[in-house]
C-alpha cells in the first residue's frame, strides 16, 4: 500500500514536534547539521520567511498610519493584525488617498 506523501509530511512533522522534548542540545545540534535532508526543517524555515515578511508588512502600515492619523487605536491594529498579507499590501498603498480612520477600517473590513 502506498502512503500519500501528505500523510508522511505530517508524521515526520509530529514525530519532530513530540520528540523536540526529549533531546538534548548535542542531539539538536546534530540535527541542524543535518537539516536540509530533512523536508520538514525546509518548510519551516519557509513558513518562518514568509511569518517575517507578514509581520514587517503589518509594521510598516502601522507607522504609516500613525504618522498620518496620529496615535493608533485597538480597532484598527486588531484589523491590521487580522489581514491578510494582500490586505496589507494594497493598504499601504491606499493610505496615501485616505482621509480618515474610518475609510482604513472599512477598507480593512471588506
Amino acid at each position: 500500500m502506498e502512503i500519500d506523501q501528505n500523510l508522511k509530511d505530517n508524521i515526520a512533522a509530529l514525530t519532530f514536534v513530540s520528540s523536540d522534548k526529549f533531546l538534548t542540545e548535542a542531539e539538536i545540534s546534530e540535527i541542524w547539521r543535518d537539516y536540509k535532508m530533512v523536508k520538514i526543517l525546509k518548510y519551516a524555515e519557509e513558513q518562518g520567511k514568509i511569518e517575517g515578511k507578514q509581520e514587517e508588512a503589518r509594521l510598516i502600515l502601522m507607522k504609516q498610519i500613525k504618522a498620518k492619523f496620529g496615535k493608533l487605536d485597538n480597532k484598527i491594529i486588531n484589523l491590521i493584525n487580522e489581514a491578510e498579507l494582500s490586505k496589507i499590501e494594497d493598504l499601504s498603498e491606499k493610505i496615501v488617498t485616505t482621509n480618515s480612520k474610518e475609510e482604513l477600517i472599512d477598507f480593512l473590513k471588506h
